[in-house]
């Protein structure tokens, strides 16, 4: 009889540490969607943020790149 209730007692603490171990997998997931959705937001507004700096830069040097393009070319047409 021992033996049969030894081999109980392992049988129970295996399913007993399946289920935390799916509990804490589940608790994991659940906070790493929250924390994607954060994420994502925060990833979309450094984009937005990124390419309208990068446009403003642009555009206040595109004038320059203008003017040094027109020379470039002036200079290859006399050449």
């Amino acid at each position: 009889m021992t033996a049969v209730k030894h081999l109980e007692y392992q049988i129970t603490r295996q399913l007993m540490r399946r289920r935390e171990q799916l509990t804490v997998r589940q608790g994991a997931t659940a906070q790493g969607n929250r924390r994607w959705g954060t994420s994502k937001w925060a990833d979309r507004l450094i984009a937005i943020l990124a390419l309208t700096t990068g446009l403003l830069v642009l555009g206040s040097f595109l004038e320059e790149l203008l003017w040094a393009a027109v020379a470039a070319t002036t200079l290859l047409t006399l050449r």
